[in-house]
């Protein structure tokens, strides 16, 4: 908020319409410079906190799981290094291997915003620890729901999970709908070759990060990062994959079509190579494309 003259201006999100996210006069620097505006979704900071910048971390979490921050062409997400540290210049992955599957323990009609899930065996769920996440199923169509929050169940025991919305088109019926809930991708990230090849890359970290940190981790726009093999100067190689460790890699040096994942696309003319083969031990500079 700012004053001019006799009047106070309010700066904050339009519901409808563009929107300019440029320098905010209230957001200065130490040098006195003002900074880029920026949004967060849902904008909730938690209780007794105060705001995270960005390329910082800490033990304290300050967000929700998962929260969506604009700040001028790049995306970040708020997100919990968990199951192994976070390496600079490589994607985290996705860890969390907390996922439940379960026969509904008990039969929902349409309309119902709270599900019931048992815990499986050898896996307590701590309370909220599926918050931002899904629960999918199938009851002769596929469904999906936002999980708001959870209650804490040991294993065999029921979670209650509540719903972002109610449940549509047909209910759940025990023991015979599966109910498959699984948390945020964010809720627990790390260095993506500790889990073998069967992770997907949700993040891009500023730095190296032990388990226990909060942080942004940029999920679109431009980043620079570590090449598994230096890559571009070569016409027609546009396109970037993540390699197994969540370094980058191309087309050409993937398995096949499906092996790896996108991760964006080379953003500097290759016409002129000299700076580009000057930075081959330095990073690549994409257009990350992983979350919007």
């Amino acid at each position: 908020m700012g004053t001019r003259g006799p009047k106070t201006y309010l700066y904050g999100p339009r519901i409808r319409g563009d929107i300019d996210l440029g320098y905010e006069p209230s957001r200065v620097n130490s040098a006195g410079n003002q900074g880029m505006a920026r949004m967060t979704f849902p904008g909730t900071l938690l209780a007794g906190n105060t705001a995270a910048e960005i390329n910082t971390s800490g033990t304290t979490q300050k967000y929700p799981i998962g929260t969506r921050m604009l700040m001028d062409e790049r995306v970040f997400r708020y997100g919990l290094i968990g199951g192994a540290a976070a390496v600079g210049g490589r994607a985290v992955a996705n860890l969390s291997t907390n996922e439940q599957s379960t026969a509904a323990p008990a039969t929902y009609a349409v309309g119902a915003t709270t599900v019931t899930i048992t815990a499986a065996a050898g896996e307590d769920i701590a309370a909220n620890a599926l918050q931002g996440g899904y629960l999918c199923y199938k009851a002769t169509r596929y469904f999906q729901h936002r999980i708001l929050s959870n209650t804490a169940a040991t294993a065999g025991n029921v979670s209650t999970l509540v719903l972002e919305t109610p449940l549509v088109g047909v209910g759940i019926t025990i023991t015979t709908t599966t109910l498959c809930a699984y948390a945020s991708p964010w809720a627990k990230v790390g260095f993506g070759e500790t889990y073998g090849s069967g992770v997907s890359f949700v993040g891009w970290p500023y730095y190296n990060m032990a388990i226990g940190q909060y942080t942004w981790l940029q999920t679109w726009g431009p980043a620079s990062g570590a090449p598994a093999a230096f890559f571009g100067d070569t016409g027609n190689q546009r396109a970037v994959w993540f390699a197994s460790d969540g370094s980058l890699t191309t087309f050409s040096s993937a398995q096949s079509p499906c092996a790896y994942q996108y991760a964006g696309f080379w953003m500097p003319c290759t016409y002129w190579t000299a700076a580009l083969h000057a930075m081959s031990d330095g990073g690549h500079l994409l257009n990350l494309q992983i979350w919007p």
